[in-house]
């Protein structure tokens, strides 16, 4: 097991998760990104956020960027 946080990065503003999940490995902190992600959407709702500013930056307990996804939203 390892800690994995989810950093949420825009160009001017870094929002730091200071609690961070426990996963088994990259595959699950993957899954577990895509979650908040949805997550993420849903609670905006119907506020105009410009996604494309924004990247979830998974990190390991020693800072370690293990992988970043791009929050760009798609219209369907």
């Amino acid at each position: 097991m390892m800690r994995c946080y989810f950093n949420l990065i825009s160009d001017d503003e870094t929002m730091i998760d200071e609690e961070g999940v426990e996963v088994r490995d990259l595959d699950q902190a993957w899954a577990q990104a895509l979650k908040a992600i949805a997550e993420l959407r849903a609670e905006a709702d119907d506020e105009l956020i410009d996604w494309d500013r924004w990247r979830l930056e998974a990190t390991d307990s020693s800072g370690k960027v293990l992988f970043s996804l791009k929050l760009t939203h798609s219209l369907h």
